[in-house]
């Protein structure tokens, strides 16, 4: 196959698959993370079989697709579910645009480019009958941004473990070192909070910031009757430029526009901000915090014993140095902590905060600090440890190779605070699938990729699962 119709082969099957919203919904029978996510696998496995490649489906939660003898495998994983869409796309998310020479499209950089690329490699090793001493397998799951449960359900059912294996679900060169994540509810009972806030939200999922956060007012409620009495009537969005809500979005380095307001049974007022993803929390404009912000200037009004004290401590890009737990390790990062979701729930606050955390450092221990410092309480939903993969061991060193061999680029391995399937699977690390300085909007509107790079990827790739099943 001349290098133009795979290009437009692998454009095909990226639009095909980016057309399939494969967000977690409720799940189904034989669809554990809900239907469009069930069916991307399906999409998965049908696509491989007429690659002539022998595929099957694990659960409903994951599949694989494999070719080559041999009695070991090396392992591929990606991943075919994605984060919702959220707001502030130029087009529909769900229908890929080829534009200057770049895709857009919901999942084309996180993760379904990688998976159709590394889909088409194993095409190729099938197609020409490569000789390989392993097999390769193309191992795809459909939880991969809720917790990676789907690789567990892989584990769990028996199916075969890799003996080294790669995730095209990060950067360039190599990651041998990924942070440990923790998701942790901070719960502060607040009847005062109770009496005035029917409904706070964040990010849809939790491992992003949020980019838009709604409060809901109770009507009659202390503070509703506070923002009635300032506008003369009901509250419209002149209410942001009084006292004292003016000198909280302007100390804040926030502008009047970022905020909207409604009225109805209750008021609502709307922050917007940036999306990012939680590994990074710095790139992005916590929406959330705008609405706690707000909360904190008028506390004078609603009395609550805790919203100030968030506030300062928790709404702040130096919420970990002031609460007393960063950590910057040389080996595997620093400490960061992304506020994601709020709600009201039987009279409490309930705030979920991810952690990324460098080794030494624990869900556990930045619970406790916080609930030290605050008077709250913590529930520690999900804890996964560091990895660590030194890159003195054949894994690393030939992917190393591979990919220095092919873009010259010697940069050496990487540490991050994302994390990728590589911390399911014994020997793994993450490989690609963007170089450092290439900037995907992943997790924001607007995704895309370079089909330049798409089809390095290919290359790179394709080397990488020969020299690995060939490895001695």
């Amino acid at each position: 196959m001349n290098e133009e119709m795979l290009l437009r082969d692998i454009l095909n099957d990226l639009a095909e698959i980016v057309a399939v919203p494969s967000v977690y919904s409720t799940p189904a029978p034989n669809a554990p993370y809900g239907k469009p996510c069930r069916a991307a696998l399906d999409w998965f496995v049908k696509k491989s079989r007429e690659y002539g490649l022998k595929a099957e489906l694990i659960g409903g939660a994951c599949a694989y697709a494999e070719t080559g003898e041999g009695d070991e495998c090396i392992g591929i994983l990606g991943h075919l579910d994605v984060v919702p869409a959220g707001n502030g796309w130029a087009t529909d998310p769900f229908k890929m645009v080829e534009e200057n020479g770049k895709v857009y499209g919901r999942g084309v950089g996180d993760d379904k480019g990688a998976v159709v690329v590394c889909l088409h490699a194993l095409r190729t090793l099938a197609a020409n009958k490569t000789p390989l001493r392993r097999r390769v397998r193309l191992i795809v799951g459909a939880d991969e941004e809720r917790g990676s449960s789907c690789i567990r359900t892989y584990l769990e059912s028996g199916a075969e473990v890799p003996v080294m294996s790669f995730v095209p679900d990060s950067e360039f060169p190599v990651i041998n070192s990924e942070k440990g994540i923790g998701h942790v509810r901070f719960i502060f009972d607040d009847p005062a909070l109770a009496a005035n806030i029917e409904y706070i939200d964040g990010a849809e999922c939790f491992n992003a910031v949020p980019d838009r956060s709604r409060l809901k007012i109770i009507g009659g409620s202390p503070l509703g009757t506070a923002l009635e009495a300032k506008c003369g009537g009901a509250p419209t969005a002149e209410v942001f430029k009084s006292s004292p809500l003016a000198e909280q979005i302007v100390s804040a380095g926030n502008g009047f526009s970022d905020y909207e307001i409604t009225n109805g049974k209750c008021v609502e007022i709307i922050a917007n901000g940036t999306a990012e993803h939680a590994s990074t929390p710095e790139k992005g404009d916590n929406a959330l915090w705008k609405s706690l912000g707000l909360l904190a200037a008028m506390n004078g009004v609603i009395g609550s014993k805790y919203i100030e004290g968030i506030y300062e401590y928790l709404c702040t890009p130096l919420a970990s140095g002031k609460l007393g737990i960063y950590v910057d390790d040389p080996k595997t990062g620093d400490t960061t902590m992304c506020m994601s979701q709020a709600r009201m729930n039987g009279g409490k606050l309930e705030l979920l905060i991810d952690f990324r955390l460098p080794l030494g450092q624990t869900a556990a221990d930045v619970a406790a600090a916080i609930c030290g410092k605050l008077g709250c309480t913590a529930e520690i939903l999900d804890y996964r440890e560091n990895l660590y993969v030194d890159e003195d061991t054949l894994l690393v060193r030939t992917l190393l190779d591979v990919y220095r061999g092919i873009t010259n680029d010697m940069t050496p391995p990487l540490k991050m605070g994302g994390g990728t399937y590589a911390r399911e699977l014994p020997n793994a690390v993450a490989f690609g699938c963007t170089p450092v300085d290439l900037e995907i909007n992943m997790h924001r509107a607007d995704e895309n990729f370079p089909i330049a790079q798409l089809m390095k990827n290919y290359e790179i790739y394709l080397e990488a699962a020969k020299r690995l099943a060939n490895a001695k």
